[in-house]
């Protein structure tokens, strides 16, 4: 988890976003701690990452990366704006043991990629190509089936 220090919506990169709209930083941060709270108090060993000024948006911490079988599968987000995002939670994968593996095409890490049974789900259309899901399937040498979002 990330905690939600720098969280605002300065910028629009989908129909959901609106900048003009304020933000109430204080109330997300006390929001999150009840999150991060209650997956305490229910046994889950939560890890965090250093939130970092400037990148808003790194407390969608799932779109971060992908992980399965100690390995990290680095995300690379469309968006210059969240392009940043990317490098510091590999960097943080990296630093925390696991064997990662820098993208070579554009993903938003389990924001795209789900894993059910011994089978990767993998989201494509709106948000991006399917280049990923080729990428993904060398890494983790799991059946991929693509999933076309509208």
């Amino acid at each position: 988890m990330c905690r939600p220090d720098y969280f605002t919506v300065s910028y629009r990169i989908n129909p959901w976003m609106h900048p003009e709209d304020p933000t109430d930083t204080s109330l997300a941060v006390t929001q999150w701690e009840v999150l991060y709270r209650t997956y305490l108090d229910l046994g889950f060993d939560v890890q965090l990452i250093d939130p970092i000024r400037g990148l808003p948006d790194m407390v969608y911490a799932a779109n971060g990366g992908f992980v399965l079988d100690g390995i990290a599968y680095g995300a690379s987000f469309t968006y210059p704006e969240r392009q940043p995002e990317g490098p510091a939670y590999m960097d943080w994968f990296r630093a925390n043991g696991y064997d990662v593996r820098t993208p070579q095409n554009i993903n938003e890490g389990e924001g795209d990629f789900l894993l059910v049974g011994d089978v990767l789900l993998a989201g494509q259309g709106f948000r991006r190509a399917s280049n990923s899901h080729r990428e993904l399937a060398e890494i983790f040498g799991r059946e991929v089936l693509s999933l076309n979002l509208i």
